[in-house]
């Protein structure tokens, strides 16, 4: 127990330092982890995989993370935040809100392929009910909200240019509606399925934006 506790508090000090070695090492780790959930899946993985797919011992690790749960936090934060930043950007873009949806869509569903299953087993947490108790929850609430802003402020610009028929007080329920028609890809999705990430996403957006894109008179 006492050793535990030292390794937790070098571990702490090296992260408040910052060094830039420390941080490479961990974002190396973090990078395997990826890998190796993605073969396994989570439960199935051990941290013992997790080093040896960097060619280290397990005992190594701790300097770096307290094992695998906080890993699997890292990795999936890493690809939410991936996805925010891809939905404000896509935001920022000087395109025409049909196709910000459509690329939006597209490149979410392409987002749940490259990082199968550990992105879906984070879809399936209820988000609105998660507490703020410790720093992960409160990072991922904040990622999810903006999340959830961006992909609401893209319906809204294209209410304002008059290229989607959506009545202003929808917003919020369509934009739920295309965050739950990705997400619940998780019942049925599998890699080896015929069809690929970005095959599906342009299905899925085809679907969309056939019912909300205004009609010409």
């Amino acid at each position: 127990m006492a050793e535990e506790s030292d390794i937790a508090q070098r571990r702490a000090l090296a992260r408040s330092i910052g060094d830039p070695e420390y941080r490479l090492r961990r974002e190396e780790i973090i990078s395997a982890a990826a890998r190796v959930f993605r073969r396994k899946g989570f439960r199935a993985a051990k941290l013992q995989d997790i080093a040896k797919e960097i060619g280290k011992d397990r005992a190594s690790l701790y300097y770096y993370t307290s094992g695998k749960d906080e890993l699997f936090q890292d990795v999936v934060a890493e690809a939410v935040r991936k996805n925010v930043e891809m939905v404000e950007r896509l935001y920022k873009e000087k395109i025409s809100s049909i196709e910000k949806l459509r690329a939006l869509v597209v490149q979410l569903m392409e987002s749940y392929e490259a990082h199968y299953p550990y992105l879906f087993v984070y879809v399936q947490e209820p988000m609105a009910h998660l507490d703020d108790s410790t720093e992960w929850n409160r990072m991922m609430i904040a990622l999810q909200r903006r999340f959830d802003e961006g992909i609401r402020g893209i319906i809204r610009q294209g209410l304002e240019d008059g290229s989607l028929n959506v009545p202003q007080e929808n917003v919020r329920l369509i934009a739920n509606a295309i965050i739950g028609m990705c997400s619940w890809s998780h019942r049925w999705y599998h890699p080896t399925d015929t069809s690929s990430g970005k095959q599906i996403g342009t299905v899925f957006a085809d679907a969309i934006l056939n019912g909300l894109a205004k009609k010409a008179d």
